[in-house]
């Protein structure tokens, strides 16, 4: 894990999409998506349910923020 990637989980729980995550911390969106799915990959569950339009927190996210 790396704080790079906290900062990514963090940044699309608080504006509520990869894309304004990706503007907020001036980063392509691509490289938000490969950091939460890293992330991910790391803690072996998902984090956010991206089925919907906005992803939200699974609630395995909810205990990890």
């Amino acid at each position: 894990m790396e704080i790079h990637q906290i900062e990514c989980f963090l940044a699309v729980v608080e504006t509520g999409s990869f894309r304004a995550a990706s503007e907020k911390l001036n980063k392509a969106q691509s490289a938000v998506s490969i950091a939460i799915k890293k992330l991910e990959e790391e803690f072996g569950f998902e984090l956010f349910n991206r089925t919907e339009y906005r992803p939200s927190l699974t609630p395995q996210g909810r205990s990890l923020l």
